[in-house]
């Protein structure tokens, strides 16, 4: 839970440095104060320019108005330096729990900054997770943190700058924008497909067969082949009517439950769940998917796999403790 103090100040950061892709840094979103070196710096200053003050000593005092110019110099330069950057965010993936979330951002600069500019760096960090790396010019990825399981937003980085002398910091607070999905980590375990959705047993799957787009060679056409399999190319040579022969592979179809795999270990469950889906896409297979009061009809391809993910990444507590009634029941009802 957030602090009132740390709520208000979100809104305000929230109404002065609203959330976009991209940040060039400018006088509205950029704050700077002394570093506790430069505090230091201003307050021996200060206790110099008493004593030599009440003692009239002017070299105490030449002394104090030079570092007093420097300061203003380093406070001047510092600013300038850091309204040249531009931070451009990119999408953030999807990733497993057990990853690291990657952050993925451009730092570019204006075209007419000066050389000594040049020499400066820029770092970011978070109050939030433990991160504090410096960026280069240009893409750079950040091994943010890892997450649980669920639907993610991350909260506001800041980025920082010390140039030139190390006495003043210029830093801002930017949100990253859109949000991304944690799965589960996968955890290898025995296929368990439906033939159909009902709660029949488990264990069973269909295979058919489909045409691939593996062409195997040229044979005599036959009645029962697609016009589109026709090979017009050898037809136009006078060779006769051919068709194209592809490669037919066995393709699984079914409906895959996550009541079957449920347990105890809601996330070990899910774990497994999560590889099952990953394999089944990766073999291309046609395949239904129900978790909870959730259905996903059968389908295929990268769309159906992401979606039964998201499926998985969003599913809570009650939702376990309803499949365990079910699941209860189911056995009671065997017997």
């Amino acid at each position: 839970m957030k602090s009132w103090t740390q709520s208000r100040i979100d809104k305000w950061l929230d109404k002065r440095i609203p959330a976009n892709k991209s940040y060039q840094m400018d006088v509205n979103n950029t704050f700077i104060l002394p570093t506790r070196f430069g505090w230091a710096v201003t307050g021996l200053m200060t206790c110099l320019f008493i004593l030599g003050t009440n003692y009239q000593n002017n070299v105490i005092l030449m002394f104090c108005y030079f570092v007093f110019a420097l300061l203003l110099l380093a406070l001047f330069h510092s600013y300038t330096n850091f309204v040249q950057y531009n931070i451009s965010f990119r999408p953030i993936d999807n990733c497993f729990a057990n990853q690291h979330v990657q952050l993925s951002l451009q730092l570019s600069h204006k075209l007419n900054r000066s050389s000594l500019h040049s020499l400066s760096n820029i770092a970011i960090y978070s109050n939030h997770y433990p991160l504090y790396e410096y960026l280069e010019n240009g893409s750079n990825t950040i091994a943010v943190c890892s997450l649980a399981r669920g639907r993610h937003q991350l909260d506001r980085i800041s980025i920082e700058s010390i140039f030139p002398f190390g006495l003043f910091r210029c830093w801002s607070h930017l949100t990253v924008p859109g949000q991304f999905f944690v799965f589960p980590s996968p955890v290898p375990c025995r296929l368990k497909l439906r033939q159909q959705q009902s709660q029949g047993k488990t264990g069973h799957q269909t295979s058919v067969l489909v045409t691939s787009e593996d062409l195997q060679g040229i044979r005599d056409y036959r009645d029962s082949d697609p016009i589109h399999h026709v090979s017009w190319k050898h037809f136009a040579k006078g060779q006769g009517l051919l068709s194209k022969d592809f490669s037919e592979r066995s393709a699984i179809s079914g409906w895959l439950h996550f009541i079957d795999y449920f347990t105890e270990n809601v996330e070990h469950s899910l774990g497994e769940i999560t590889f099952q889906i990953l394999e089944l896409s990766n073999q291309d297979a046609n395949f239904g998917f129900s978790i909870g009061n959730q259905q996903i009809m059968p389908g295929s391809g990268m769309q159906h796999q992401q979606r039964c993910l998201e499926a998985v990444a969003l599913y809570r507590h009650k939702q376990a403790l309803q499949s365990i009634n079910q699941f209860d029941s189911a056995k009671t009802g065997d017997q």
